[in-house]
């Protein structure tokens, strides 16, 4: 009997040696009324694709289980017809809906408002991060409100204060990216706050990060934006290129910039977009300052609508030179010169060189008031 119960040990113990580790994600749904529907597992950044698996939800849950060779970012999420995708912010899951490093050992996804999943090292300190975001943000849809409100006084504190939590949002955020720059967690933050850091940042960033951090989606579009900004960095000469005005007469960036006779501010800007017509004003009193001085604006517009185009030049009592190639955010000089959010400016001096890049309001009239005499 002894050796009987030896064997069957020693047999038992071969099998668990055997059997590949694999994954089990337990998850919980917190809206009843998708018992009876399917939640469905994706490879990150390929949504249109068909799914890798999916799970029946019952009595509020459901399971996953599986094997995963070496981590990689999956999103879970129910059907567009089931719940409608809602845009989720900045660092943050989008209700019933999350995205997280798909792993071997035991998860638990939990979907609702507030998404997460859970259970291993990584996932852990993302949704702890996820959690801390939020916490942050806790005021921000009232504020958003308030931003709209006809008290000057109101939208204005509103807006000093969104911008604050901003800042501290992105502040710990980067802490998260420059810490783990071997994580592919890190590595989606990274590609989701890129317009909230600066290009030296986002430098530094790749420099540090390891090729398992490459490889997440949009990483490898991030790393030739770059490149390209290097081309047009400040020291730099500006690059050249050809486009219409209103009127349909061809004309080099080079008639007006480099000429040895005006520091110029190039501004890529679009009627349909917000920020920039808040900023125009800034502009407008800017150009009436200095234009006389030695300063010409060159406006580069990212419409594709030439009548709207034509109505934000008149609305927004422009009176300095414009271009557009009328393909919106295909437009060739934007390009060029690696534009991926507006308003963006690009100021150079009499010679052509590059001098600033992204300056507005008082950051632009303080540099103004230091080249411009």
């Amino acid at each position: 009997m002894k050796k009987y119960l030896f064997f069957a040990a020693s047999a038992a113990l071969l099998m668990a040696c055997s059997e590949k580790p694999g994954y089990d994600i337990t998850g919980t749904v917190s809206d009843s009324n998708l018992n009876g529907k399917y939640v469905y597992l994706y490879t990150y950044g390929s949504n249109d694709a068909a799914p890798l698996d999916s799970a029946l939800v019952q009595n509020g849950t459901f399971t996953l289980k599986g094997t995963q060779e070496t981590p990689a970012l999956r999103t879970l999420r129910f059907a567009e017809d089931v719940v409608e995708p809602v845009r989720a912010n900045t660092g943050e899951n989008a209700p019933f809906s999350a995205t997280f490093i798909l792993e071997n050992g035991k998860l638990q996804a939990t979907l609702g408002p507030s998404s997460s999943v859970k259970g291993t090292p990584e996932n852990d300190a993302l949704a702890t991060l996820q959690d801390k975001i939020k916490a942050t943000r806790q005021d921000w849809d009232k504020l958003i409100k308030d931003m709209k409100s006809e008290d000057k006084e109101v939208a204005e504190a509103a807006g000093k204060k969104l911008d604050e939590i901003d800042a501290a949002v992105t502040s710990f955020v980067k802490s998260y990216i420059t810490d783990n720059n071997n994580k592919q967690s890190a590595a989606k933050l990274f590609y989701d706050f890129r317009y909230n850091l600066t290009e030296d940042e986002q430098n530094d960033i790749i420099a540090q990060a390891d090729s398992v951090f490459k490889t997440v989606p949009g990483i490898n579009a991030m790393i030739d934006h770059l490149n390209i900004l290097k081309n047009v960095a400040v020291g730099k000469q500006f690059t050249d290129f050809e486009m219409a005005d209103a009127k349909g007469q061809m004309h080099k960036l080079s008639e007006y910039v480099g000429n040895g006779k005006n520091v110029v501010l190039i501004d890529f800007w679009a009627s349909w977009c917000p920020p920039c017509r808040r900023e125009m004003p800034n502009l407008v009193n800017a150009y009436k300052q200095y234009k006389n001085k030695g300063f010409e604006i060159i406006g580069i517009s990212l419409d594709s609508n030439a009548d709207a185009w034509a109505k934000g030049v008149k609305d927004l009592n422009i009176t300095w030179p414009q271009l557009s190639d009328l393909q919106g955010w295909k437009n060739a000089g934007a390009a060029l010169y690696g534009v991926n959010s507006i308003p963006h400016t690009v100021l150079v001096d009499k010679d052509g060189t590059i001098i600033a890049k992204n300056l507005h309001g008082n950051e632009l009239n303080a540099k103004l008031k230091e080249v411009v005499k």
